[in-house]
């Protein structure tokens, strides 16, 4: 049950951001000479001249550096530098062109696979490497942002890419692919391993991390309970297996499916979907206060958040 779905939805639908007046955005695409790549970054700077604290933001498999935009928006305008990422191949090329439905499921086997989601992770590092050492990207000032105060968020494939980037063990002996300057972290859809104890993979996480999923946030959509459960299990596991430090937590949103935490704008008549969306940018704003601006005044709103009757709320 959704208490007041009416009164929610336009409370929440009023509190989505547009784009900032006091945010600079500036685009580029970064070449990482040693893999010959070459990464397009959407960039938000707060105005001002003061140090800021910076997110960087991985989509979903097939998205774009345009992608997140609710959630990008949301978060430069607290005052943090917000860097929007693009992978290529795992981004829209994936879709484009395909002759039929076999060969698009070639190429979302391929764009899934696990080289692709090192290459996701070199990605960050790269991109976190440049906002170091690059003074100026057009008109945002690069120079603002404090390197210690840095948070990696991401969707569905970009959640597993903040997983690796976070610490997660990848069995029976792959990479580690952790990239410690990063403080804060927040996964929308994870995804545990199936058959595998999450501890295992999860169990060095030690930095604050912040889960957030659906009921119905499952790969396929089915009407099936075993199904859905086996999906929600999927999808939670990744909190389960996180140690207990007192900086980890887990929003589960009743009802709610997957692409209602790609950060992308809904309808006006989407209720359900405005209010998982519109409490998920309250939670994570008040992450990023917390564990990135060292806000304790930030806990209050963490401890209790108000979501619906039905809704699932952990801390540990």
């Amino acid at each position: 049950m959704i208490a007041r779905p009416t009164r929610i939805a336009l409370v929440f639908l009023l509190a989505l951001p547009a784009p900032a007046s006091a945010t600079t955005i500036c685009e580029a695409v970064w070449r990482d000479e040693t893999r010959r790549r070459d990464l397009p970054v959407r960039i938000r700077m707060p105005d001002g001249a003061g140090k800021v604290a910076a997110v960087l933001w991985s989509p979903g498999l097939g998205g774009s550096r345009s992608g997140g935009e609710v959630w990008a928006a949301g978060w430069a305008s607290q005052g943090l530098a917000v860097i929007q990422l693009e992978h290529p191949g795992s981004d829209a090329a994936v879709y484009a062109g395909a002759r039929d439905a076999e060969d698009r499921r070639a190429r979302v086997l391929a764009a899934a696979s696990g080289a692709q989601l090192i290459a996701r992770a070199a990605d960050v590092s790269f991109i976190a490497d440049q906002l170091a050492s690059r003074g100026r990207e057009g008109a945002c000032d690069l120079s603002r942002i404090d390197s210690d105060r840095l948070g990696l968020a991401g969707h569905s494939m970009g959640a597993w890419t903040v997983q690796a980037l976070a610490g997660q063990h990848f069995l029976p002996a792959g990479p580690l692919l952790q990239d410690r300057r990063f403080r804060a972290f927040i996964a929308f859809s994870p995804n545990a391993r199936a058959g595998v104890p999450p501890a295992q993979l999860f169990g060095e996480i030690h930095r604050p991390f912040l889960a957030i999923t659906g009921t119905r946030d499952g790969v396929p959509i089915s009407g099936d309970p075993a199904l859905r459960a086996s999906a929600l299990a999927q999808r939670t596991g990744v909190f389960a297996g996180l140690p207990a430090d007192g900086r980890k937590a887990l929003a589960v949103f009743d009802g709610a499916d997957h692409m209602m935490f790609a950060g992308n704008r809904r309808k006006p008549d989407d209720r359900l979907g405005l209010r998982a969306q519109g409490q998920s940018l309250a939670i994570t704003r008040a992450w990023w206060r917390r564990w990135l601006l060292g806000d304790e005044a930030a806990e209050a709103a963490l401890k209790a958040p108000a979501l619906g009757t039905a809704d699932r709320w952990e801390r540990k």
